[in-house]
């Protein structure tokens, strides 16, 4: 069985349209953790405050790594 280029074409852009899906759906889950009608929402400032402190712990685990 040949698969014609339109047949390719078609097939990429539904993979292009799915991954496109797949990622806004992802987005919307993570704002949904924050959103004020979410009645189990996280508290963004405290989220914040513990993603600053891992990403200091990153960078000093990265300037310990030159050394």
């Amino acid at each position: 069985m040949n698969i014609t280029q339109e047949q390719m074409d078609q097939d990429n852009v539904k993979s292009e349209l799915i991954n496109d899906l797949v990622a806004t759906s992802t987005v919307m889950d993570e704002m949904w953790r924050y959103h004020p009608e979410n009645p189990n929402k996280k508290d963004i400032v405290k989220e914040y405050k513990i993603l600053k402190q891992i990403q200091s712990d990153i960078e000093f685990e990265l300037a310990n790594l030159d050394k």
